[in-house]
């Protein structure tokens, strides 16, 4: 059988035996099969009555939670593997026989009930490089939650509320794990929902008194020192401005964009910690010595760096993005 061929075609296309296969591409196009990787907005579409899309069950009922319906997917199919990438419950690289993996969002360490992205060997992978720029090396998880929990600890003390800031799906149900020993809790109603999905699989986070900004304004909080936590938003907001004028609340933001000395400031944070859902540096370079490729094609984030360092380092390597992005680029992630 003839290799696989790689483009672009509002999303990645793969060719290859008698199938085409539509890789998280943003719009709905003519392919055999369409795979969503998981249920980040970024990643999900509306796709039109009768296409075939491979997704996980979990990816499938978080997007359906979200608002979009994938219709009927599949998570089985002969020559395909759906590998867990530990980006996020139910996130799933993609393996065509041994000719290609893709990677979709990738994380490479275990984090709470997350394991770290499976690799498997192929002719060509096709990886995230978000974070693939040599200052992008996370410290270890243990040693930001033991950070964090002393901050925490210290603020209480204090009488002074903490709000938590993450993506709403992914890394709001890990500060829900590693930090609700802490209470009372609050959570915003977008983390709670999908806190709901992920209970549905057997994860149990704990539940906490839900906020509504759009219907309740700042609420009505307990006296003295409570946790909340919610999607990332503007420290300028209306609900967070309110919450620290009337509370006093010391508000905290988790991205690996926090590497930048400039992320907590731009968001209005008063502290920010680079805890990430992706690989860093390191990770994706021995990701890319796990698949041991011969051709790796790179995309989104530090795509072209990341492709001339492993050109350096003796890999065939070509950036799929057309543009860098930067941290902003980012900033609202779901």
């Amino acid at each position: 059988m003839p290799g696989a061929s790689v483009s672009i075609n509002s999303g990645i296309q793969i060719d290859y035996g008698d199938r085409r296969y539509l890789l998280d591409p943003r719009d709905s196009v003519p392919s055999d099969y369409t795979f969503v990787s998981h249920a980040h907005i970024d990643h999900v579409h509306r796709p039109k009555r009768g296409a075939k899309v491979l997704a996980s069950r979990e990816t499938t009922d978080l997007a359906y939670a979200r608002g979009y319906d994938l219709g009927e997917t599949v998570d089985q199919l002969d020559s395909i593997d759906l590998l867990d990438s530990g980006h996020i419950l139910g996130s799933r690289a993609l393996r065509i026989g041994d000719e290609v993996l893709y990677t979709g969002d990738a994380a490479g360490r275990e984090r709470a009930f997350l394991g770290r992205c499976r690799t498997r060997r192929a002719r060509i992978l096709i990886t995230e490089t978000t974070y693939g720029s040599p200052e992008y090396v996370f410290p270890s998880t243990a040693k930001l939650v033991k950070e964090v929990n002393t901050l925490i600890s210290e603020t209480f003390d204090k009488g002074k509320p903490v709000i938590l800031m993450g993506y709403p799906l992914g890394k709001a149900q890990l500060l829900c794990y590693y930090f609700s020993a802490w209470g009372p809790l609050y959570l915003h109603e977008s983390v709670a929902r999908m806190n709901e999905v992920h209970r549905k699989y057997g994860i149990e986070l704990k539940r906490g008194k839900t906020v509504d900004p759009a219907s309740s304004g700042d609420g009505d909080f307990s006296a003295g020192p409570w946790l909340m936590v919610t999607p990332l938003m503007r420290g300028s907001s209306r609900f967070l401005s309110s919450l620290k004028r009337r509370y006093g609340a010391v508000i905290v933001a988790f991205s690996g964009w926090a590497t930048d000395p400039g992320y907590g400031q731009y968001l209005g944070a008063d502290y920010a910690f680079p805890m990430s859902d992706h690989c860093d540096y390191k990770e994706l370079l021995r990701l890319v010595q796990e698949v041991a490729p011969e051709i790796v094609y790179t995309t989104h984030g530090h795509a072209q760096e990341f492709a001339r360092d492993l050109k350096r380092l003796g890999f065939t390597a070509r950036s799929l993005a057309s543009h860098q992005s930067s941290l902003y680029d980012y900033l609202r992630e779901p």
